[in-house]
C-alpha cells in the first residue's frame, strides 16, 4: 500500500542531486536544528529574481551558482514551488514502482511549508497503473493533518483521513482523530515466532476499516494522560502475488483468518520534552500504554490486554550537526488462546506484536516477525551534511547511519532473553531531504537475514 509511505525516492534523489553538485561551496549547517523561526528569514530565490535592493553580480560570478536558474524554471508563484519529477522506489513486499510526481509546497513568507499537495502516477506489475492524491497540511509544529485517497487497477485501493493537535485549548488539552478504509494486496504472514523461515511466507489481501479517537490532558509540561478508543475491521481475503501461498489455505486455522472486529480501550501515559514534534533535535519521549482488547465478532469471550512501552532520546552534538537517537520499543499481548471447535481462537495474528517495516527492523518487509511478545533497539546517528537554501525553502540533506536489534517471543517473557537469543542484527543507512520546518522525505536501505531491503516515505522512522 504504496500511500502509507508516499515514493519520495524521485524527491530524494533529484534535490540531493541538485544541492550536491549546485550548491555553493560555503553552504553551513549552523542551527540546523534549531526552530527556523528563530532566526532572521532568508531572501526567497523570488527576491533575488529581480535584483530589487540587491548588487547586481558579476556575470561570471553568476555563472559557477546555476541553482538560480534551476529554481526560475520551476513552476512557482510569490508562495508555492511546484516540483515535477519521475518516481521510483522499491521494497521487499511491493516490489519496483515507476512513473511521476508533481509536489505543490506552499510556504508561508519565512519559508516555512505549510501545506503539501502531492499528486503521483506509478506503475507496478502486481498492481497495475495506480494513482493518488495525498495532501499535508501543517498549520504549526503541534498541529497537523492529512488527506490522502489512491486507487490502483488491481485491488490496492484506500482513503485516509487524519487529524493531530497536541496543544489544544491554549495548550492545555490533545485531541487526534484517525479514519482509513483501505485493501493492502501486499500483506505478509509467515506464522509465530523469531525464526520463521522465508519458505513459509504467504499473500493475503488485507481490507480493513479504522477509526481511532485520542483525546488528553497535559498535566504539566512535560507529562500527558491520554485515553485512546479504537475500532477495527480485518477481512482476510486472497492476495495478490501469485507465487506465493494464500494466507487463508495454508494457515486456516490461525486466530484472525476468519476476520475481527475489534474494540480496543486504552489510557497512556506520556512523557515528551522533545524540541520539535515534527523534527526532533533534542529532548526524550517515553510513552506507556495499556489497553484492553475485544473482538466482538466472537462469541463468548475473545479478550486480551496490549501493553506497549516506547521510549526515545535525542543526543544533538557537534555543533548540532549531529543527533545520536536510540530508541527502546516493547509490545505485548495477554490472552486466552483455546480451542473452539474447527479453529482456533485468541487474538488475530494481526493484533499480535509485529516487527519488521520502516519503523522497525527495516531489513525486513511489514509482518515479517509476529509474537505474543516483541523487543526492539533502534540506533541511529543523523549527520546534516548540507545546509541549503533550495526553491526559497530551508532545505537539509541528512545520512543517517543505523543498527536495528529486535525480536518476537510466543513464551512467557523472560527478561535475560528479551534481547539475547535468536536476536536479529539490521544494519543500514538512511538518506533524509529535509524542508524545515515540516516536511522529511528518507530512503533507508538495511542489510538482514533475508537480503537487502529499501523504504521510501515522509517523516523520520521515530
Amino acid at each position: 500500500m504504496v500511500s502509507d509511505d508516499i515514493v519520495l525516492i524521485y524527491w530524494i534523489g533529484v534535490l540531493t542531486l541538485q544541492v550536491l553538485f549546485f550548491a555553493p561551496a560555503s553552504a553551513v549547517a549552523e542551527e540546523a536544528y534549531g526552530p527556523s523561526n528563530e532566526r532572521p528569514p532568508l531572501p526567497s530565490t523570488q527576491e533575488k529574481g529581480d535584483g530589487s535592493g540587491i548588487p547586481r553580480k558579476d556575470p561570471l560570478e553568476d555563472s559557477i551558482h546555476p541553482t538560480e536558474h534551476l529554481m526560475k524554471s520551476l513552476p512557482a508563484k510569490p508562495d508555492y514551488t511546484i516540483i515535477p519529477l519521475p518516481a521510483f522506489g522499491t521494497n521487499k513486499n511491493e516490489g519496483a514502482w515507476m512513473g511521476g510526481i508533481a509536489p505543490i509546497l506552499k510556504a508561508n513568507s519565512d519559508g516555512d511549508v505549510k501545506e503539501m499537495l502531492v499528486p503521483q502516477y506509478l506503475h507496478n506489475k502486481n498492481v497495475g497503473h495506480y494513482g493518488s492524491l495525498n495532501y499535508f497540511g501543517y498549520p504549526s509544529d503541534t498541529e497537523q493533518y492529512h488527506a490522502l485517497v489512491w486507487a490502483g487497477e488491481r485491488l490496492d485501493q484506500g482513503i485516509d483521513l487524519g487529524y493531530k493537535n497536541v496543544s489544544a485549548g491554549g495548550g492545555r488539552f490533545i485531541f487526534a482523530a484517525d479514519l482509513s478504509a483501505f485493501k493492502n494486496p501486499f500483506a505478509r504472514f509467515f506464522g509465530f515466532g523469531s525464526r520463521t523461515p522465508e519458505r513459509d511466507e504467504t499473500n493475503y489481501t488485507s481490507r480493513e476499516f479504522i477509526g481511532k479517537l485520542t483525546a488528553g490532558i497535559n498535566l504539566t509540561e512535560d507529562f500527558a494522560l491520554l485515553w485512546i478508543e479504537r475500532y477495527r475491521n480485518v477481512r482476510v481475503e486472497d492476495g495478490i502475488i501469485g507465487s506465493l501461498p494464500r494466507t487463508a489455505a495454508k494457515y486456516a486455522l490461525v486466530p484472525g483468518v476468519q476476520g475481527a472486529q475489534i474494540l480496543g480501550h486504552g489510557l497512556a501515559l506520556r512523557y515528551d520534552t522533545r524540541d520539535s514534534q515534527l523534527m526532533t533535535a533534542k529532548g526524550a519521549y517515553v510513552n506507556l500504554l495499556a489497553e484492553f482488547v475485544q473482538n466482538v465478532e466472537e462469541r463468548g469471550n475473545n479478550e486480551w490486554v496490549h501493553t506497549v512501552l516506547d521510549a526515545r532520546h535525542y543526543l544533538p552534538h557537534s555543533s548540532d550537526r549531529m543527533v545520536f537517537v536510540s530508541r527502546l520499543f516493547i509490545n505485548g499481548v495477554f490472552g486466552q488462546v483455546e480451542d473452539a471447535g474447527s479453529r482456533t481462537r485468541g487474538v488475530p495474528f494481526y493484533e499480535q506484536s509485529t516487527l519488521g517495516g520502516e519503523d522497525s527492523l527495516r531489513a525486513f518487509g511489514r509482518g515479517r516477525y509476529i509474537g505474543s511478545w516483541a523487543a526492539l533497539v533502534n540506533l541511529e546517528e543523523r549527520v546534516t551534511v548540507v545546509s541549503e537554501r533550495l526553491f526559497g525553502l530551508d532545505t537539509h540533506l541528512e545520512v543517517a547511519p543505523f543498527l536495528d536489534l529486535g525480536r518476537v517471543g510466543q513464551s512467557t517473557v523472560k527478561a535475560q532473553n528479551l534481547l539475547s537469543q535468536n536476536l536479529e542484527y539490521n544494519p543500514g543507512v538512511g538518506f533524509r531531504l529535509l524542508v524545515k520546518p515540516t516536511v522529511v522525505g528518507r530512503a533507508d536501505v538495511a542489510y538482514g537475514r533475508d537480503g537487502a531491503n529499501v523504504f521510501v516515505g515522509l517523516d523520520h522512522p521515530f
